[in-house]
């Protein structure tokens, strides 16, 4: 178990240490908004100061990170939950439910979106796992890397000994969490309490590479801050709320959550062969990043010097000052400049330029290795970019389209690990704050069905059961996600390829396949909810005839019977013509009047 003296070196060890790899993580995150240019005396070579004019940049940071984001994160999170036990099958589907519609109310596409633009930038990202007593819900939060102290020597995330979170509280905020009078539900020590130094926001958490002049600059300058390290030691399962004076601690207990004793999960995409950290995707590119905007910046200052200067030469002019004003105001076609040159000398000796460069240096070919650098690196090819024609035979695109793919699977794989934590973790916290006389609805994914979760349906357990720790009888597994394969049209042309097979086999359900065929089509407001089904089933039921006595047979289909508005057998009024099916009285064929113009017969009675 770590003693508070040992808690308190290590927070001061990781905010020593981590101060190289903050800066970094600040420039490159400067470099992804385009800002290249700065006061730091490390900044990228050939760039100047903001009002100079003459950087130019290719900002491949950003046109790699977005594409990559596009391809590995889904945008539409969703979990398949199975159960391993057959008779927890139905708590599967409701939890099934919860998730799916915990992961869309918390709009877990943003999440991950975040989360894998802070990873590339900086090399791992966090999110956290909350339960929000106000609303009763689970709540995912992404945390900057440069406010979290883990430790980094274990192999695997389940095995870290700590993690420590830097959270930066205004005056306010410490206050409302000390133990006082009129405040019952203060944590905090108060004779620790007292020892807090308020002031400005901590330099060290600031962003320094960007520019100073910025809104949320401005907003914290108006606070008094203070700094809180929440540490959570999971060897001796204790939680502790350190200040930065003193090390005793603001807060002594356990760990928050039970079934979750670690609410962080860390998303990492490139191995840094020494630690847990992770390796920067901008990182990989640093150095052939600022060659290619040193280049753009020399390439723009030499295109500018090139370009011709006016020259008089005064002495050969009678009114040097005139003329100079006159050619700096002919700026259009037609103007007419006087010129009174002296002993009649040419106007190629009066009026002449400044020669330019005879050779320029290769910039075209610098610029191009440079951009190839960075290209092979990353791996993205230019055709993802929506760039056309670089590329002349299509068997080219389909090799590079499989090679990112294929590069992209690991991380595709990273981001699912994530979705599946995401899952557990609301099962978790709704299982440990879930009130036993609380009803939650939730909405089916794809469906207008709405199920009513409870702790009986989820077959959540005890919060006092300290043996479980983890809920090992479910598989909660993410939805694959291909951003090609998982196109609305693509899933539309693939369901109505069998469409036909799908209907005859008895192990698909038919309701959800219709279902899935009118979200394809973009059609679901036109399907009906389950209530809506019975009662349309039971409006059909009362409109069938009433069934006859048992033993009576049924009458042809199609017959002219009571139900469909006959007359018993004997009520028929007498036929006029001798009763049903006699024969007319008219000759020729039945009913046909005679003694019409042209016709064979007479009439009766003639």
């Amino acid at each position: 178990m770590l003693t508070h003296q040992q808690i308190f070196g290590i927070i001061e060890a990781h905010k020593t240490k981590t101060h190289k790899e903050r800066k970094q993580w600040d420039k490159y995150r400067s470099w992804y908004l385009s800002e290249y240019w700065g006061s730091q005396p490390d900044q990228a070579t050939g760039s100047g100061d903001e009002e100079s004019g003459l950087e130019m940049e290719t900002n491949f940071p950003y046109a790699w990170i977005d594409t990559m984001v596009a391809n590995v994160c889904p945008t539409n999170p969703q979990v398949t939950v199975n159960a391993r036990r057959k008779k927890l099958a139905p708590a599967a589907r409701f939890r099934e439910a919860l998730v799916n519609d915990t992961l869309r109310r918390n709009k877990a596409h943003s999440v991950l979106w975040k989360m894998a633009t802070q990873t590339a930038i900086c090399g791992r990202s966090f999110t956290k796992g909350v339960w929000n007593f106000k609303r009763n819900a689970v709540e995912f939060i992404p945390t900057d890397p440069r406010f979290i102290f883990f430790d980094m020597g274990s192999v695997r995330w389940s095995d870290i000994r700590y993690i420590c979170e830097v959270t930066v509280l205004t005056k306010a905020e410490f206050n409302s969490r000390v133990r006082g009078k009129g405040r019952k539900s203060g944590t905090y020590n108060p004779d620790v309490a007292k020892r807090a130094n308020f002031g400005g926001y901590p330099k060290w958490l600031k962003d320094n590479w960007r520019n100073k002049a910025m809104l949320n600059e401005a907003s914290r300058e108006v606070y008094e801050w203070t700094t809180v390290y929440e540490f959570y030691d999971f060897e001796a399962e204790r939680y502790y709320h350190f200040g930065t004076e003193g090390e005793e601690p603001l807060f002594e207990g356990e760990l928050p959550y039970r079934f979750m004793k670690n609410p962080f999960q860390m998303l990492t995409f490139n191995d840094n062969m020494s630690d847990m950290g992770g390796l920067s995707d901008v990182k990989l590119i640093a150095s052939a990043q600022e060659r290619l905007n040193e280049l753009d910046t020399l390439e723009l200052v030499f295109a500018q010097s090139t370009i011709p200067v006016m020259l008089v030469q005064a002495g050969l002019v009678d009114n040097p000052e005139q003329l100079i004003s006159a050619l700096r105001d002919a700026d259009g076609p037609g103007a007419m400049v006087n010129v009174q040159g002296k002993q009649n000398a040419p106007l190629r000796d009066i009026i002449g330029s400044t020669p330019t460069a005879a050779l320029s240096p290769s910039f075209d070919k610098m610029r191009d290795r440079a951009m190839r650098i960075v290209e092979f690196v990353l791996g993205i090819p230019q055709y993802s970019r929506g760039v056309v024609g670089v590329s002349d035979v299509a068997t080219e695109v389909a090799l590079a389209d499989t090679a990112t793919r294929t590069r992209n699977g690991r991380r595709i794989k990273a981001v699912e690990d994530v979705v599946s934590w995401m899952a557990q973790c609301t099962v978790g916290l709704y299982e440990e704050f879930f009130s036993e006389d609380m009803i939650l609805p939730v909405r089916l994914t794809g469906s207008r069905e709405v199920l009513e979760v409870t702790r009986e349906s989820l077959i959540a357990r005890d919060a006092r059961d300290e043996d479980e720790e983890h809920p090992l009888d479910y598989d909660y597994e993410a939805l694959p996600y291909s951003p090609s394969e998982n196109n609305r049209l693509v899933q539309l042309k693939n369901v109505g390829q069998f469409m036909e097979f799908l209907m005859q086999a008895p192990q698909v359900d038919k309701e959800r396949l219709v279902q899935k065929m009118l979200e394809l089509l973009q059609l679901g407001d036109i399907s009906l909810s389950k209530a809506e089904q019975e009662a349309q089933q039971q409006a059909e039921a009362q409109a069938q005839p009433p069934q006859g006595p048992p033993g009576m047979v049924p009458p042809p289909p199609g017959g002219d019977t009571i139900a469909t508005g006959a007359l018993p057998p004997g009520t028929e009024p007498v036929s006029p013509v001798g009763g049903p099916g006699a024969l007319s009285e008219y000759p020729g064929f039945a009913g046909a009047p005679g003694g019409f113009e042209g016709a064979p017969f007479a009439p009766p009675g003639s």
